[in-house]
């Protein structure tokens, strides 16, 4: 069983921030899973929102927004936004990296497997399987896993990931039953979910032989 903080230990630090990170750890995850987007000028940034209306209070929006000024935007608490390099420069070699590609298509895809060379233990996963073949046209080793939520289009829910070259599905918890399990795991592919806060509801995931638990609280 993997435990992933989402966007680290977001329960008790600021989302997709270092302290977030490696609070986590501190906590005993696995890994944690981040969010990584594009700055103006083509930094592979981490962060979740496409603008920085919710953790900024300024409604920039981060793809026209240059690293020189996403660095010195404080978020709430205090919180700074970091690159994709800045995490990789103190992240442990032991410790997972599931990378979600959330923003910036082919491009942020060749950054990020251009940042992530050589690293062990690294998922790459998305929402859009485009960016995860432009990944994989890029070099990208990793293991592969889509994400699905209830708006992802049904096909991808059938057999999105296998047509897409992904070992692994990573789906909203609540669409998640036995049988749904089941098809994944027929189709031998690892089962993910997110976001598991509730100690009952991992508890059942894991008896139903979900492999990953994405969560606020690691």
């Amino acid at each position: 069983m993997m435990i992933l903080g989402h966007r680290g230990a977001s329960d008790a630090r600021l989302e997709n921030t270092l302290p977030a990170f490696m609070h986590a750890i501190e906590r005993g995850a696995d890994g944690v899973e981040l969010d990584v987007q594009l700055s103006r000028d083509g930094e592979v940034i981490v962060f979740h929102d496409d603008d920085l209306a919710r953790l900024a209070g300024r409604h920039d929006r981060v793809e026209h927004t240059s690293w020189d000024e996403l660095s010195r935007v404080p978020l709430l608490h205090g919180g700074k936004i970091p690159r994709l390099e800045d995490l990789l420069a103190v992240w442990p070699t032991d410790r997972w990296l599931n990378v979600e590609l959330k923003a910036g298509g082919a491009r942020v895809a060749r950054e990020t497997v251009r940042l992530l060379a050589g690293r062990p233990r690294v998922i790459l996963s998305s929402f859009d399987p485009r960016m995860l073949l432009a990944a994989r046209a890029a070099g990208s080793a990793y293991e592969h896993a889509l994400l699905l939520a209830a708006e992802s289009p049904p096909f991808l829910h059938v057999g999105g990931a296998k047509a897409f070259d992904c070992a692994a599905v990573h789906i909203d918890h609540r669409l998640c039953t036995p049988a749904t399990v089941r098809r994944y795991h027929d189709q031998g592919l690892q089962v993910g979910v997110w976001t598991v806060n509730a100690p009952e509801r991992k508890q059942t995931l894991v008896s139903w032989g979900v492999e990953r638990i994405i969560t606020d609280c690691p």
